[in-house]
This record gives C-alpha cells, structure tokens and sequence, in this order.
C-alpha cells in the first residue's frame, strides 16, 4: 500500500466570501478595475457621441458651391459687388459682405486673388 498519496479534499479550501473573492480580486484591485472599465465607456461614449454630433451638424446648405470670382487685372470690389449683388441690394453693404466673406481687413484685391460671393 502507497505511503504517500495525492489526494486532495475540496473540503478543507475556505469558501470564499463574496464572489469577487472567488475571481481572485481583492475590493481594491476590483475597484481599480472597475474603475478603469467606467472610464473607458464613458470614454467611448463621449467620442462616439462627438462623432454622431460632426456629421449631423454639417447642413445641407453647406454642401453647395459657392460662386467664387478669380480678380482680373483692373477690378474693383466695387464692380464685383455691382455685378453680382442680388436685385435692391445696397452696394455698400454687398462689398462689406464680400470683404467679411473672404476675410478682407481692407479693400485691397489682387489680379489672380480668388474671391468668394456670399448669397
């Protein structure tokens, strides 16, 4: 007869408390765990939604072209403006309008600039 064995009970193991125990967690490993899984879903969540928000805030009226002018030796914004502001517009306003529209500080425009005519 052998004199030694490998026989092992499973009755002398202690139970575990609670079943993060059983997983081999301690609370505080568990807590940084869980902790860091929150973290990345809220993560997630947040560019997730930032995405959504990108595509949804283009609107339609942004996905037409723009008529746009290229500068001619000899124009002025005066006479882009004259030629091509809606009917009953005041001219002065539409060159203002060109100017804030192309980001222009001042009125001065260049042969080959090319300028963007607002609606």
């Amino acid at each position: 007869m052998p004199r030694y064995t490998t026989y092992q009970s499973i009755y002398n193991k202690p139970v575990p408390r609670s079943w993060r125990d059983a997983f081999g967690f301690s609370s505080v490993e568990w807590t940084r765990r869980m902790m860091k899984i929150v973290f990345l879903l809220i993560l997630l969540t947040m560019t997730g939604t930032g995405v959504v928000s990108a595509f949804a805030a283009a609107k339609d009226g942004d996905s037409h072209v723009k008529e746009t002018v290229i500068v001619t030796p000899g124009d002025t914004l005066w006479e882009i403006a004259v030629a091509h502001k809606p009917r009953g517009k005041d001219t002065r306003v539409y060159v203002e309008a060109i100017k804030r529209a192309n980001g222009l500080a001042v009125s001065d425009i260049h042969p080959g600039d090319m300028l963007v005519i607002p609606d």
